[in-house]
Formats: structure tokens, sequence, C-alpha cells
């Protein structure tokens, strides 16, 4: 009969510690997924954040650079207003017409008034050429003016700040100096100067020629080109010679 409750209590105790094996399992087996899963999704949640980290930092370097680029775009368009006459091609026909202005009208006293405001002699003339008649085959990114040789007259000092003072005219100048003669305060400096003009905007369609010419005053409703501007040299100075000094009076 002893024999038989022991058997019972112990059929009890091992089945219920089967029971609580069988529990415990279950929970260790609940908990080790729900842990992979915590894991995996702390794993995705720094990804996460390092992506949203680089995000942060991308927008910041964007926005550095926009900021960059108004500052340079700025300094750009102050250039422009320095430097360059307000011309557009946009339509064609209107900036053609402010080149010729630019070309016959503007540029050459410009150039010729500049060597007197800036301490020499001017002793050769000024030509700006005439601008092209047909707008349609000019390049509407850059204009270059070949202006030719200028000769100036000062001393040594004056020629050199002269010529770095093309720097501070109102437009865009690039000269390339030829030689140095005579001996200062009378030396002469050549050089040639050319013009670069930079028009603003792009460049519209091109413009319905009378005829399908390519000539002068082929625009339909313009008047033709106006001729280049030219300023012959200044009258060639000559200094006088010293008066002949009186012979001393007899006695001395």
């Amino acid at each position: 009969m002893g024999g038989s409750k022991l058997k019972s209590l112990h059929v009890v105790i091992i089945g219920s510690f089967a029971c609580a094996l069988v529990i415990a399992g279950l929970y260790f087996l609940i908990i080790k997924k729900q842990y992979q899963q915590i894991g995996q999704l702390n794993s995705e949640y720094q990804t996460l954040s390092q992506d949203y980290a680089r995000k942060a930092q991308a927008e910041a370097r964007l926005e550095t650079a926009k900021q960059q680029n108004r500052i340079v775009m700025a300094k750009y368009d102050k250039y422009l207003r320095e430097k360059m006459p307000p011309i557009t091609f946009q339509d064609r026909a209107q900036g053609m017409i402010a080149l010729w202005k630019e070309q016959s009208e503007i540029l050459g006293p410009i150039l010729q008034s500049w060597p007197a405001k800036t301490g020499v002699t001017l002793t050769s003339g000024v030509q700006v050429p005439a601008a092209p008649a047909n707008p349609n085959s000019i390049d509407a990114t850059l204009i270059t003016i070949p202006i030719g040789t200028f000769s100036v007259r000062g001393d040594f000092t004056s020629i050199m700040s002269h010529l770095r003072s093309w720097n501070k005219l109102n437009r865009l100048v690039k000269i390339d100096v030829g030689r140095l003669v005579g001996p200062s305060p009378g030396m002469q400096a050549d050089y040639t100067v050319t013009v670069f003009i930079f028009p603003r905007g792009e460049a519209g369609p091109n413009v319905a020629m009378a005829g399908g010419g390519t000539g002068a005053g082929g625009i339909p409703g313009t008047e033709p080109p106006p001729p280049s501007y030219t300023e012959p040299p200044p009258p060639s100075y000559t200094e006088p010679p010293p008066p002949a000094m009186e012979p001393p009076p007899p006695g001395q």
C-alpha cells in the first residue's frame, strides 16, 4: 500500500517536473524568439539611424554648397555689372543693335580717355572694328573685339602704373605688352588691346534675314550697322630748342 502511494507520489512529482520543463522550454523558446526579433529590429534601427545621420550630413553639405554658390553668383553678377555692357542675345536683333552701339559709340571713347586718366600720354590712334552685321552668326557666349596697338609715353613708373590700371577699367581688357623704348621720362610703351564681352542670358532663336541674306541691313526693320569707331592719333609734339644765349658784353 505504501509502495503504491510512493509510486503515485513519484508519478505526481515527475509529472509536475515534466510539466515545469515543458513550460520552461516553451518560455525560453518564446523569449529567445522575442530576443532575436528585438536584436533584428535593433540592428535595423542602428542602420536607419546611420542612414539618417548620413542624410543629415548630406543635407548640411548640400546647404553649404548652395550658400557658397549664392556667394559666387553674387560676386559674378557684381563683376558683370562692373565690367560688361548690358548686352543680351535673348532677342538676337536687339542684342545686335546694342552691340553696334557699344562698338561704334561707347567703347572707343572709354579706351581713348583711359591713358590720360592714368598718368600717361596716348600717342597712337584708337580704332574699334565694326560689329558683325548678322546676329545669327555671332557667338552669343563670348564676343572678342581686337582693338590693336596702343602707344603711350611717360616715365617708367607712370607707364607701369598705367599698364596695371587696365584692371580697373569698366570693361574686361587683355593687354599684351610688346616693347618699351627710350629712356625715362620720355619712355614709350607699345602694347595690344583686346576687349571681351560676355552677353547675359541664353541666346534666343535665330532672326529671319531679309531675302535670306547675311549682309548689312539684313534684319527686317533695322538700319544698316554703323561704321567702326576711329580716333586719329594726336599731333606729334616736338620740344622747341632753347633760345640762343647772347654773347657777354665786352670786358666781361
